[in-house]
């Protein structure tokens, strides 16, 4: 690195929140609304990109090619408003507002990179009063590619004045791990194992360690403060 790190990006499901119940619940739901079933488990399968990508899956696997894009577009809609009526059920992780609070004390510019859409995102930051620690929040709604391409870092780090070497992004998932890749970004993984797990989960710590990115775990999130520090 040529620059100091002074800037920390995170994802918000499974990194800053576990949105289980909402995210997972909501899509369940809604699937179910026009006949398609799945699981839990089928969900995490898939899951990452946003919406579109996570029901679109499902409803074209049924569908087929009677899928149109109204349908769609009214799946996730109806999506989005069910998962806003459980964000009560989100889960702030432990640990993360006192990260934040450290970071922002020290003088580290934070954001968020998500794909979840952005009336999700400014719900979930508000309802556990977080929203004011970020210096700027993008969401699916924000870019026109979804992850794991590195749009949406490089607009955020963009949108904050400063330069890729100057940042690290925090993920749960290979989608966050290959959209730092793809913008030489630095990176850690938080190991949540909330959306990735079994097989998964062991193949996405062994792609970190190959491209030598530390791995924290959930019950140690002021790890990635020592880790920004260490490299700033």
């Amino acid at each position: 690195m040529t620059n100091k790190i002074d800037t920390v990006i995170f994802d918000l499901d499974g990194t800053l929140v576990d949105s289980q119940p909402a995210a997972l619940g909501a899509t369940i739901q809604a699937l179910s609304h026009y006949g398609v079933r799945a699981t839990a488990e089928d969900l995490r399968q898939v899951f990452g990109g946003g919406a579109r990508k996570l029901v679109g899956y499902f409803m074209e696997r049924d569908f087929g090619d009677g899928l149109t894009d109204e349908v769609l577009e009214e799946a996730i809609k109806l999506r989005s408003r069910l998962q806003l009526g459980l964000i009560g059920e989100v889960v702030l992780l432990d640990g993360v507002k006192a990260l934040l609070g450290w970071l922002k004390g020290r003088g580290y510019k934070l954001a968020v990179a998500t794909m979840s859409s952005r009336v999700v995102v400014d719900s979930v930051l508000d309802h556990h009063g977080i929203k004011s620690y970020f210096d700027a929040t993008f969401s699916v709604d924000d870019v026109s590619r979804i992850k794991p391409d590195p749009e949406i870092l490089g607009k955020t780090v963009q949108k904050l004045g400063n330069q890729v070497d100057q940042a690290i992004y925090v993920g749960d998932s290979s989608h966050d791990l290959e959209a730092a890749v793809g913008l030489s970004m630095s990176f850690i993984l938080v190991d949540s194992g909330l959306y990735v797990r079994g097989e998964s989960r062991n193949k996405l710590r062994a792609s970190a360690q190959e491209n030598g990115f530390p791995i924290v775990g959930i019950d140690d999130f002021m790890k990635i403060g020592e880790i920004a520090t260490a490299c700033s």
